[in-house]
């Protein structure tokens, strides 16, 4: 099932049945007084979620801008063929505008979309993250990782001269901490129980182009309804060419200074030269190090030993794991 958070979304103005004194209006006209625009605006709604409407009377259209959020305790839901009604319901009880929510929902049409998904990794975490930064992935993306007090995540962007594919990953929990008016709400307790150790994937839409590639479709209902798995597909093109990664690689590494790390691997790839032959190393060592060899076979032993006592049962192939969540999201 598709779910989406943000969203801004264009209709024709016959849905609309009245609106209240709080939109703005504004009209422009060129030097000889021709009408150029003339638009009502409302950009305060004071409901969590629901961010502006702009009516456009010279072109009969209207656009709505909201989230997720507008959803209240179904949050973490999302908007999704189930709670889309829900939605502009709850837009027409601000009284700020009236609408003929069915024809609303027949006419929509996608302007701009973010596309999510909650998925649950087995590793999570500052090294889930991490090793997310750390993937070897497509030519045309590169790598952001966030990690501070309050926000920890991973974006992916496209370079692409058409369609830029952007996705993130992040933990959701920090995200709701930031959110005041979530924090506040009675809700509140609920939806960090649902959020607790989710990792948010979300992939942001605004050409028309990218938005009918990945939901096949710009009209609402429809988008809603499809089976296509948008971010799945966007992660899978972004690590197509990657091979399998072991998380161990990235969490050994915690604490350790970059010479550390890379002495150590210096150490492992001669261990692997030798094909973990204890005789074969010693005299590598032996014979390329002739006046420290005993300070380097002390060192190399040790990391030798560590090796060898490592079982795989925590080995993770995270593309396909994360590959798996996503398809059943």
């Amino acid at each position: 099932m598709v779910r989406l958070d943000s969203i801004k979304l264009l209709v024709k103005n016959d849905v609309i049945n009245s609106y209240g004194n709080q939109f703005l209006d504004t009209r422009t006209n060129n030097g000889d007084g021709i009408l150029l625009s003339d638009k009502s605006s409302l950009n305060k709604t004071g409901l969590n979620g629901f961010k502006n409407v702009i009516i456009d009377k010279r072109n009969d259209t209207a656009s709505f801008e909201f989230s997720a959020k507008i959803l209240g305790s179904d949050y973490f839901e999302g908007i999704n063929q189930n709670t889309i009604h829900k939605a502009i319901e709850t837009i027409n009880k601000t009284n700020l505008i009236d609408l003929n929510v069915n024809k609303f929902l027949d006419t929509a049409e996608i302007l701009r979309v973010d596309i999510t998904d909650n998925i649950k990794p087995e590793i999570n975490g500052e090294i889930f993250y991490k090793t997310l930064a750390s993937l070897p992935i497509a030519k045309k993306y590169h790598t952001d990782l966030f990690n501070t007090k309050s926000n920890l995540g991973v974006v992916y962007k496209g370079t692409q001269k058409t369609v830029r594919d952007r996705i993130i990953f992040y933990d959701k929990t920090m995200d709701l901490i930031r959110d005041k008016s979530l924090r506040q709400s009675p809700y509140a307790n609920q939806l960090f129980k649902q959020f607790q150790n989710v990792v948010r994937v979300e992939s942001n839409h605004s050409e028309f182009k990218g938005i009918r590639k990945h939901l096949g479709t710009r009209n609402l209902l429809d988008a809603l309804k499809t089976d296509i798995k948008p971010n799945y597909d966007v992660f899978s093109r972004i690590t197509d060419k990657t091979n399998d990664i072991d998380l161990r690689l990235f969490s050994q590494f915690e604490g350790m200074k970059f010479n550390a790390i890379r002495g150590y691997l210096g150490d492992k790839g001669i261990i692997e030269l030798c094909n973990n032959d204890w005789q074969q190393i010693e005299l590598f060592i032996r014979v390329h190090n002739k006046n420290n060899y005993r300070h380097y076979k002390k060192t190399i032993k040790s990391v030798y030993n560590t090796l060898n006592q490592e079982t795989k049962t925590i080995d993770l192939n995270i593309i396909n794991h994360i590959k798996q969540l996503l398809n059943v999201a």
